[in-house]
């Protein structure tokens, strides 16, 4: 039996079902679009805010809507973990592995510039090999740790980002 946990109003709440809005990634990835990854990220950055970690990442367990809703499915009794010592670091590398399966990797990047600080996106990028990501992850194609390293080292190479996104493409006329 599965149980969902979601972040909302800064407190973790635990689901016996999803919202009825929410598809698992690994089966509606292709309906991301930018705007919904910026919300992606500021949801998973709540749950390093609260001191938690989803775990080894998973498509199949990783739920969204459009809207940037997010929750997380656990199997077996599991449930959310107390982050490690070195904080959000291997779950953010993790994230943006997964999140660049469905999305370009200048657009997974390019928008967690605007949530994470540079310090936060190098601490990532110390964890963004196949040693300290999930196998589950590494595993499923394609092959593109090495793609998001690179993308990220030029990101924190760059600095901090300057300006707010408009989202004019993204926005209904």
């Amino acid at each position: 039996m599965m149980t969902y946990y979601t972040v909302e109003q800064g407190l973790m709440r635990r689901l016996a079902q999803p919202p009825i809005a929410m598809r698992p990634l690994a089966s509606n990835g292709q309906s991301l679009l930018p705007p919904t990854i910026s919300a992606l990220h500021a949801r998973f950055r709540e749950w390093g805010e609260l001191g938690f970690s989803p775990g080894p990442l998973r498509a199949d367990h990783t739920w969204f809507d459009t809207e940037g809703g997010l929750l997380f499915a656990f199997s077996a009794g599991r449930a959310p973990r107390p982050l490690l010592q070195v904080g959000t670091a291997p779950d953010l590398a993790a994230w943006f592995v997964l999140l660049d399966k469905w999305m370009e990797t200048f657009v997974v990047i390019a928008r967690a510039r605007a949530v994470w600080s540079v310090g936060e996106l190098a601490g990532a990028l110390t964890f963004l090999s196949p040693a300290f990501l999930p196998p589950a992850l590494v595993q499923q194609p394609p092959d593109n740790w090495a793609r998001v390293a690179q993308a990220l080292a030029e990101a924190v190479a760059d600095g901090p980002l300057v300006g707010a996104s408009q989202e004019r493409h993204w926005r209904a006329a």
